[in-house]
């Protein structure tokens, strides 16, 4: 026997009498699928039963299907807006390589704006995650597409028996899947209070090579005037359910421009998809918003360096963001898609000896430290090196400006870079916490810059950089360095896999305008 089940209606739509007047449209978007064994065979779609049964109770109906590799294009659009209520009909969950029928739901929902849209899941919501990672205001579900099936969907989209909202004997209400999403009150993290809670919610959400000693954590959660935490508790218990870690940075060495970090957002996993993360994006988005200065927003952070962006293979968390607004990384000329951390064994280095192509190396003396910090301002406002300028600043008038690796081609700088180990004591350890974790062997490399806009260097930006890399290599190599870790580099994968370096993470960059 044929069943149906209204999963939930949060926008109170159902039965779609009461939303619709004899002159309103339904637009009824459905998949190309193959028909199913029960579909008769002069039926060339297998959803036209579905459009038949609507038309019963209100026949201003238009069928329009959509594609797997077409999704929702203009044609889609323009009847999405001609209509009063939308149906969108999944099929079942994505195969490999293959788009979401879910996301062309919600990229209908978007450019239907405050019309109705009625979810009809042709599968078990529960294994698409339906009601987790999206958030459908009206669900209908039904085993399959058979026609018996779809008409049973009809009727509970409209409705029988002697009063408006009753639900057909023949289908059922299921208690909802997942708690309904609502607001939560959102509440200033404490470090005191707070950091051990935030340490387990933090090794309970991130992959393992994330993993931080609770004391390195609450270092780089504590940035006083420059921070600002958020958290949501348990009303009851108190337990923490979610944190949201924010930042401000200068990019460069401008004292009147911010860049407005979210630099992490965690929730507890057995309370996803109730509203939890949703109220923490918007009260960290809104503070940051209001913030004097910022221009604007970061997802993820460079300095301090907790995430550069979301981590490539946290796709359910990709999802999540790009839902809210966040693009992932914006390609344009000057910055090659995507950005990763990379870790070299010395025992993989090639053993080739380079030539010095011109090029000399060595650590910066004083008296080049102001020629560096102009370089490097000018190359982080060309290329949105967000924060490097800061990172150099400290090292100056400390002993460790020997750190900062100056290379030149005759007497014009080419290149420049910070290096590090675990037990330098440098500035920089206060905010790259990614070297030291992974072992007291393992020294660190960043900031790199390399000039490449002056049109009297003879040498390639190629070229500068592998002879750059090959000085940080025996210099960290000298310090007792066994490995070397490399953060935050856009491109040239192919470069660094030649060299050695294995990828470490890659993260996916995300900026918005305030």
């Amino acid at each position: 026997m044929a069943t149906a089940v209204l999963l939930w209606d949060r926008q109170e739509s159902i039965p779609l009498q009461r939303l619709l007047s004899p002159d309103d449209l339904i637009i009824l978007l459905t998949p190309v699928v193959v028909p199913s064994a029960h579909q008769p065979a002069e039926s060339r779609d297998p959803f036209e039963p579905l459009g038949r049964a609507i038309a019963l109770h209100h026949p201003l109906v238009r069928h329009v299907p959509y594609t797997k590799r077409g999704g929702i294009t203009g044609t889609h659009a323009a009847f999405i807006k001609r209509g009063k209520v939308i149906v969108f009909v999944i099929s079942g969950p994505p195969g490999d390589n293959e788009p979401s029928q879910a996301d062309y739901a919600e990229i209908a929902a978007s450019v239907g704006g405050d019309r109705p849209q009625v979810i009809l899941a042709c599968c078990d919501v529960r294994a698409y995650d339906l009601g987790r990672l999206y958030r459908f205001a009206t669900i209908i579900q039904i085993a399959g597409f058979t026609p018996p099936e779809l008409e049973k969907a009809a009727e509970i989209m409209f409705g029988t028996g002697p009063g408006v909202g009753t639900l057909p004997q023949s289908a059922t209400r299921m208690p909802e899947l997942s708690v309904a999403p609502r607001s939560w009150t959102v509440e200033t993290w404490d470090l005191n209070r707070d950091l051990a809670a935030t340490h387990e919610l933090w090794t309970e959400c991130l992959p393992r090579r994330f993993h931080l000693p609770q004391g390195v954590l609450g270092s780089l959660l504590r940035r006083e005037g420059y921070a600002m935490h958020y958290a949501v508790r348990d009303p009851d218990t108190r337990q923490l359910l979610g944190f949201c870690a924010t930042y401000t940075t200068y990019p460069d060495s401008s004292s009147d421009r911010l860049v407005g970090s979210l630099a992490v957002l965690l929730v507890r996993e057995g309370y996803r998809g109730r509203g939890i993360g949703e109220s923490l994006h918007e009260m960290a988005l809104k503070q940051l918003q209001r913030t004097r200065g910022v221009d604007r927003l970061q997802l993820g952070s460079t300095f301090p360096r907790l995430l550069y962006g979301v981590p490539s293979d946290m796709t359910a968390s990709e999802d999540w963001f790009r839902r809210r607004g966040w693009e992932m990384d914006q390609r344009s000329p000057r910055r090659p898609p995507g950005i990763s951390d990379w870790l070299l064994s010395f025992d993989e280095v090639p053993g080739k000896e380079l030539s010095t192509a011109g090029l000399t190396f060595r650590p910066c003396p004083v008296t080049h430290f102001s020629q560096v910090l102009e370089a490097v301002d000018r190359d982080s406002i060309r290329k949105g090196n967000v924060g490097w300028y800061d990172q150099y600043a400290k090292l100056g008038n400390t002993m460790h400006l020997e750190d900062v690796i100056l290379g030149l081609e005759g007497d014009i700088i080419v290149s420049v870079a910070i290096v590090y180990t675990p037990t330098s004591g440098s500035p920089i350890l206060d905010d790259l916490p990614w070297a030291r974790t992974l072992g007291s062997d393992v020294g660190g490399v960043t900031c790199v810059c390399i000039v490449d806009n002056n049109p009297e260097v003879v040498n390639s930006r190629d070229s500068i950089m592998v002879r750059l890399l090959d000085t940080c290599i025996k210099l960290l190599s000298h310090k007792g360095m066994k490995r070397m870790f490399l953060d935050g580099v856009r491109g040239g994968d192919e470069g660094f896999q030649s060299l050695g370096f294995r990828r470490w993470s890659r993260y996916k960059e995300s900026w918005r305008r305030v």
